[in-house]
């Protein structure tokens, strides 16, 4: 049985993303450039231990996506395919719904880099560098070509991401310019662009107690604990 605490307003806004996952937001793109810095200084460690944080972050989103609050859970913004054409369609307008969460489209953009994330990480598991002496705690495992032609996956995928994330500041930007909603604001306070509406889904927002949020740690640290 899911449990509920709604949320407070204020301000005439509704509460629109809660603490962890805009904590999860704003870590996945301080680790991602941690990532990208680490590697291209070749700080094979560091970049080591800046992957493994991800990798814990990137967990608990997943974990926060079925049991979490109410705007975080897959199964309130993954709507159907007819629902992200219908949305796709009103994009050339200056104004549409604002609703309480990812609108159809942003949905799927988030499983989607969440996969390419676990795939990127998943990957450097199993690298290697061209000298062989540094590289993931499962390269060993493998033989020295397989480690790099991973390594070469690795990589790719990591431009993949770059492309993922330039859509996400084009989307931005578009909101921001075109629509005039600014959707950064919102996931530094976590409040709604307005106030609840009648189209609203859901309203007002429905957190998830800090039990749940401590097992989502747990089970993080878990898998970091285990790989590592």
């Amino acid at each position: 049985m899911t449990s509920f605490t709604p949320a407070t307003v204020s301000s005439g806004k509704q509460r629109l993303w809660d603490w962890p996952v805009r904590i999860c937001h704003w870590s996945m793109v301080i680790l991602v450039v941690a990532c990208w810095w680490t590697a291209e200084q070749h700080e094979i460690v560091y970049h080591s231990y800046c992957a493994y944080a991800l990798l814990g972050v990137v967990v608990f989103r997943i974990y926060w996506g079925f049991v979490g609050s109410s705007t975080a859970r897959f199964a309130q913004f993954l709507q159907p395919p007819s629902a992200v054409w219908r949305y796709i369609k009103t994009l050339p307008q200056r104004s549409g719904k604002v609703t309480a969460g990812h609108n159809p489209l942003g949905g799927y953009s988030v499983v989607l880099l969440l996969l390419v994330l676990l795939v990127q990480i998943g990957l450097g598991l199993f690298a290697i560098d061209v000298d062989g002496f540094d590289g993931g705690p499962f390269a060993e495992s493998l033989s020295f070509k397989t480690s790099r032609a991973i390594t070469g996956w690795h990589e790719l995928t990591f431009n993949l991401l770059l492309g993922f994330i330039a859509l996400h500041i084009l989307a931005v930007l578009y909101y921001l310019i075109w629509r005039r909603q600014n959707l950064t604001a919102s996931m530094l306070h976590g409040k709604a662009l307005a106030a609840p509406t009648a189209e609203s889904i859901p309203a007002p927002l429905q957190t998830a107690g800090l039990v749940r949020f401590l097992v989502g740690v747990a089970l993080a640290a878990l898998v970091v604990w285990l790989i590592a």
